[in-house]
């Protein structure tokens, strides 16, 4: 298996992790863990793998800097020019910013985390793989990393922060994927 990739296995959609991976995650993710807890991608950052922002994805998000990200081993990358002048000629449903995290995402093998309907699809039809924010911190918790409760707590603060896109119905399958990983996980 190549690094940089996830390889579902078992029943369910909730994917497991088995190799170092490369991680780009976009404004929305960002922003919802800058209003949680955003030491959720530090531990991302050191037991799934390295975890990248795009400068430009950086500069949508209030409350965070590049000091924040260095705190947290969240690595700040800038996009290279070609990919700046591609990502501004595509047109469609994504800004220039998702446009950029498809292109480098794609370009270097990396997952791309989003809530982003629009930017998952366009992912997913180029074959780049994705993940949701919350889908990330199951992984973690698979690891042991995080508890069931402590991410549950955080899903609560993001959806608290965010109602519009992470719903009631979001954070309670995400519960329900919690109890699934473990009988005991859910009540920890």
């Amino acid at each position: 298996m190549r690094c940089g990739s996830f390889r579902p296995r078992g029943s369910g959609d909730a994917l497991t992790v088995e190799v170092t991976k490369f991680l780009l995650v976009d404004a929305n993710v960002l922003i919802d863990f800058v209003k949680s807890d955003l030491s959720v991608l530090g531990i991302a950052s050191r037991h799934i793998g390295e975890v990248y922002v795009l400068s430009t994805v950086l500069d949508e998000v209030e409350g965070l800097d590049e000091t924040d990200c260095e705190r947290f081993g969240l690595r700040v990358i800038e996009p290279e020019l070609a990919q700046l002048m591609a990502a501004a000629r595509r047109k469609g449903a994504l800004s220039t910013q998702d446009h950029l995290c498809l292109i480098l995402a794609r370009e270097r093998g990396w997952v791309c985390v989003t809530n982003d309907g629009a930017l998952r699809k366009a992912c997913q039809s180029e074959g780049v793989q994705v993940l949701w924010g919350l889908e990330l911190m199951l992984e973690i918790v698979k690891l042991g990393k995080l508890s069931a409760r402590e991410a549950m707590d955080v899903a609560i603060l993001i959806q608290r922060a965010n109602p519009f896109h992470i719903t009631e119905a979001i954070v309670a399958k995400f519960a329900e994927k919690l109890r699934d990983l473990s009988p005991a996980a859910g009540r920890q």
